[in-house]
């Protein structure tokens, strides 16, 4: 992606890791949020934010030449005025889902997805579970079609 006309390359390494555990983890429930998987979520969810935060990680790896997350939105917003978003969020979440470094990470996301709903306390709990879960497996297959 070109920011303030320069070419990055996102990289979805230990850096990236580093940068969404410090910047964009969560407290739920009492329990600290992977960073990771709170992007990938909102990759999942459709939110426009879910890139800025991505490519502020994936541009991680670019030390002092990291863009700011200012310049990040205005490139993107360049882009998703043109195009659309379609095509940014398709290649973020393709980025995380086929990273070798966090593909067991995610895998697991997946897994306590599935088991979410056997933990629910009432029925209608776990039929609220088992929509989401639906909603989220075809959004996953739109996002890798």
């Amino acid at each position: 992606m070109e920011i303030n006309g320069k070419q990055y390359e996102p990289k979805v390494n230990f850096k990236f890791e580093k940068v969404a555990d410090k910047k964009y983890s969560e407290v739920v429930e009492g329990q600290k949020t992977s960073g990771i998987e709170g992007i990938y979520e909102d990759l999942l969810n459709d939110k426009p934010s879910a890139l800025v935060k991505f490519w502020d990680c994936a541009t991680a790896h670019y030390k002092k030449e990291q863009p700011i997350v200012d310049d990040i939105e205005d490139a993107l917003s360049d882009i998703i005025e043109d195009e659309g978003i379609d095509r940014l969020q398709k290649e973020a979440f393709e980025a995380l889902d086929e990273s070798g470094f966090f593909k067991k990470q995610l895998q697991n996301f997946w897994k306590n997805l599935d088991m979410a709903s056997k933990l629910a306390k009432t029925e209608q709990e776990a039929e609220q579970i088992k929509a989401a879960q639906k909603l989220y497996k075809e959004k996953y297959k739109n996002l890798k079609a």
